[in-house]
């Protein structure tokens, strides 16, 4: 890949905001490896949202019984139906806590697979933070993006 044309879509399902901050060290990190980014909210979106990047990371937390947060759902449901992203690539930074260990980043889990029934590629492993770690979600984020960016451009 080339850096000069690849654009990166962030896309974010949250309740409390933290994934948005995860967000904004993501887009850092991209951006610095050569990536045009865009963050967007997920409220709203379907899978046409993913049309314009050539990779797509999807920020999530998890809450309940392991659900994806209320406004990822119609876009998640929407992925599931049947989207086509063959020829997309993803990545996934799921939030989690290590003390509710029956749905651990469960959303997370859930984005992987549609986004893999959906023909994209995934680039990394999935990242599940742990509230529970004692270290800040948007570090962590933000390291791990930049550990595989230059893998790509």
């Amino acid at each position: 890949m080339s850096s000069n044309n690849h654009r990166a879509g962030i896309f974010i399902a949250t309740m409390t905001g933290l994934a948005e901050m995860c967000a904004e060290e993501i887009e850092g990190a991209l951006g610095g490896g050569g990536f045009a980014c865009e963050s967007r909210l997920m409220d709203g979106l379907g899978p046409d949202a993913f049309e314009p990047f050539d990779l797509i990371i999807i920020v999530s937390s998890t809450y309940g019984h392991g659900e994806i947060p209320d406004n990822g759902q119609a876009l998640f449901e929407a992925l599931s139906e049947g989207a086509d992203l063959s020829g997309k690539s993803y990545a996934i930074f799921a939030l989690g806590d290590r003390t509710y260990a029956d749905t651990f980043c469960a959303a997370g889990d859930r984005w992987e697979e549609a986004m893999t029934n959906a023909g994209a590629r995934r680039v990394v492993e999935i990242e599940r933070h742990d509230a529970s770690s004692g270290t800040l979600a948007e570090d962590v984020a933000g390291e791990w993006a930049s550990g595989w960016i230059s893998q790509l451009v």
